[in-house]
């Protein structure tokens, strides 16, 4: 199995020497540049990128989150339970109260007096 580009190409080997930390304001730095990219360019960060993945992948302190997991979770973690219905329709109860209270004071301000 072929390596990272840059390993493969040899074209960046010195990107090794660079910590992790410089390599992703490398990152960074490009990502907010406003220069056009060019193939050379573009081909180096992505050396620079796969070195940083390189190394996160090997680093066991990181978590590593499962997109597959995520992807079948989600629907599950955004649908409101019975609790968060009744209180979500307990808060729109309060908010209604409080809106025709707000309304009914506007009106009585706003009436002559006799």
């Amino acid at each position: 199995m072929a390596g990272p580009v840059g390993e493969h190409s040899g074209s960046y080997p010195f990107l090794n020497r660079f910590s992790t930390g410089t390599l992703r304001q490398l990152l960074r730095e490009d990502f907010a540049s406003r220069e056009p990219s060019t193939p050379e360019s573009d081909t180096f960060i992505t050396c620079v990128a796969e070195v940083v993945a390189r190394r996160e992948a090997a680093d066991p302190g990181l978590l590593h989150f499962d997109v597959e997991a995520g992807w079948q979770s989600l629907p599950k973690r955004c649908q409101p339970g019975d609790d968060a219905a009744g209180a979500f329709e307990a808060d729109l109860a309060r908010m209604a109260a409080q809106w025709a209270q707000l309304q009914g004071n506007a009106e009585k301000r706003d009436s002559p007096e006799t």
